[in-house]
C-alpha cells in the first residue's frame, strides 16, 4: 500500500520510482521529514525527500539526471520526470560552530542514527515504499497530541542550530501545536543564540509565520519567547510588548488573517502599522529584514497612503474638497495602491464593526471613498487625449518644468470631472492656464 494520499499523483509516482531504484540496487531508502509529517497530518505534500544508505557518488551514478546540490553534506537532487527529489545519505553530524553549521558530517549505515540528528520528533519519521512508518522518537504520537518536541535534549538541539527556535515557533503557529515545557524552557534559556543566525534565514521563518493561518498566535509566541530581542536587525519596540485584549493594535493584527498569503503587502502593512512603524520607515525596516525592494515598497505605499488620507480627511469636512483630495492622492499613489487600501479598509471596518460608530463609518466608506475611486476616469498622462507635444504646439511655448506641471493639472482636472478628456477641450484649457500663469 502506498504511503501517499496527500501528494500529487505524478510526484508520488516519480518519487516511488526513485525509491524503488535505490532499493533494487541493494541500498536502504526511505521517505523522510516534512513530507511524511504532512501526510500523517492530512496536509498537502508539496515536495518529497528521501534518505538512503547510498553515498552521494553512488546516487549520481545510479540516476541519469542529478544535481550535486549539497554533496558535501550528502545531498544530491535527483530529477525524475518533471519533479525533483532531494536524496540524502544517512548521516550524523559532528560539533556545531556558530550555532548553525556542523563542523563535520559522517555518513552512517542506519536509519535511526540519521533520524536522531533531526530537529523535532514530528520531522524524524520515515516511511517505506509500502507505507510502513519508522518512528523511533514518538513523532506520530506528538502529532496526534499537537505537541512540538525536540529529538533528544532541546538545549542541545538549539545549541547546534539556533534557527530551530524560530522553526519551533513557526510550527506551533502554523499547525496550532503547543511546545512542550522542556522545549519552551530551552528556548527561553538559549534565545540569545538567535543573534548568530543571518537575518535572511530569520526573515524566511518570520514570513512563514506571518503568511500562515494564525499569525496572531505566532506573534504572541515570538513575544513571549523573547527571540525578537536578539535578532541582528532592528525590531520595533512595540513588537516586544505583549498585546492586551483592549489594545487597538489587535484590530490591525487580527485583520491580517483575513487576507490571502497571495497578498503579502496587506499583511505586512497591517503588522507594521500595528507595531507603530511610520510609512516612511516601513520600506527601510523591511529592507533591513532582507525583503526585496518590491515587497518593501508595496507594504510601505499602503501605510503611506493610509497616513496621507487620514490627514487629508481630518483637514476638512467639505465633501467636494475631500473628493478632490482623494482623487489627487489616488493619482499620486496609483490606482492599484488606492484599490488595495480600499480593500484593506473594508476588512478593518468589518472586523471592528461591533460599535455603532464603526457601522456608520462603514456605510459612509461604501458611499464615499469607494465611489470616488471608481469616478476617476484617468490616472496617467498616457490616458489623456493630448500629449506634451500637442500642448507646446498649441501654446507656442518651449518645453520646461511648466509643461510637466501643466500636464499633471490636466490629468487631475479630467480625473475629478472638471474637463472632458477630448483634444479640443484640453488644448484650450492648457492655453488658459499658460496665459494665467505666464509660463514660458
Amino acid at each position: 500500500m502506498s504511503l501517499w494520499k496527500m501528494a500529487d499523483p505524478l510526484m508520488r509516482h516519480q518519487g516511488e520510482k526513485v525509491l524503488a531504484h535505490l532499493l533494487e540496487k541493494g541500498y536502504q531508502a526511505y521517505f523522510v521529514g516534512g513530507c511524511v509529517r504532512d501526510e500523517i497530518m492530512g496536509r498537502p505534500v508539496h515536495d518529497v525527500d528521501i534518505a538512503t544508505s547510498a553515498k552521494p557518488e553512488d546516487v549520481m551514478a545510479l540516476f541519469e539526471r542529478t544535481i550535486p546540490t549539497g554533496i558535501q553534506h550528502g545531498t544530491v537532487t535527483v530529477l525524475s520526470g518533471d519533479h525533483a527529489f532531494e536524496v540524502t545519505t544517512f548521516r550524523k553530524e559532528g560539533d556545531y560552530e556558530d550555532h548553525r553549521h556542523p563542523t563535520s558530517v559522517e555518513f552512517v549505515e542506519g536509519l535511526t542514527e540519521d533520524l536522531q540528528r533531526r530537529d523535532f520528533t514530528m520531522n524524524a519519521i520515515a516511511g517505506d515504499g509500502a507505507g510502513r512508518l519508522t518512528d523511533p522518537f514518538g513523532g506520530r504520537e506528538d502529532i496526534e497530541a499537537g505537541l512540538i518536541r525536540c529529538v533528544g535534549n532541546a538545549s542541545e538541539r538549539f545549541n547546534e542550530d539556533a534557527l530551530r527556535m524560530m522553526r519551533a515557533v513557526r510550527f506551533a503557529s502554523v499547525f496550532a501545536f503547543r511546545p512542550v515545557k522542556s522545549l519552551w524552557s530551552a528556548m527561553r534559556a538559549g534565545r540569545a543564540k538567535i543573534a548568530f543566525i543571518a537575518m535572511e534565514r530569520i526573515r524566511t521563518e518570520l514570513e512563514k509565520i506571518i503568511m500562515g493561518p494564525n499569525p496572531v498566535r505566532g506573534l504572541a509566541l515570538l513575544q513571549r519567547s523573547g527571540l525578537l530581542e536578539f535578532v541582528k536587525a532592528t525590531v520595533p519596540e512595540a513588537a516586544l510588548l505583549p498585546l492586551a485584549e483592549c489594545d487597538e493594535r489587535l484590530v490591525l493584527i487580527r485583520a491580517m488573517e483575513q487576507f490571502s498569503p497571495d497578498r503579502p503587502e496587506m499583511r505586512w502593512s497591517l503588522l507594521l502599522q500595528a507595531l507603530e512603524v511610520s510609512g516612511e520607515g516601513v520600506a527601510g525596516l523591511m529592507k533591513e529584514w532582507t525583503f526585496s525592494n518590491t515587497a518593501a515598497q508595496s507594504a510601505a505605499e499602503l501605510v503611506r497612503f493610509d497616513e496621507s488620507w487620514r490627514l487629508m480627511r481630518s483637514a476638512t469636512r467639505e465633501t467636494s474638497i475631500q473628493r478632490r483630495n482623494w482623487i489627487k492622492l489616488q493619482l499620486d499613489f496609483g490606482k492599484t495602491v488606492a484599490a488595495g487600501w480600499l480593500f484593506r479598509q473594508e476588512i478593518l471596518l468589518r472586523i471592528d464593526g461591533s460599535s455603532p460608530t464603526a457601522r456608520d463609518r462603514l456605510a459612509a466608506f461604501e458611499q464615499e471613498e469607494a465611489k470616488w475611486h471608481r469616478e476617476a476616469v484617468v490616472h496617467t498622462l498616457q490616458e489623456l487625449a493630448v500629449t506634451g507635444g500637442d500642448v507646446m504646439q498649441h501654446t507656442g511655448k518651449r518645453g520646461g518644468p511648466w509643461l510637466g506641471e501643466l500636464m499633471n493639472r490636466l490629468v487631475l482636472g479630467v480625473a475629478v470631472g472638471e474637463w472632458k478628456n477630448d483634444r479640443e477641450t484640453l488644448l484650450e484649457q492648457a492655453k488658459v492656464v499658460v496665459n494665467e500663469d505666464g509660463a514660458s
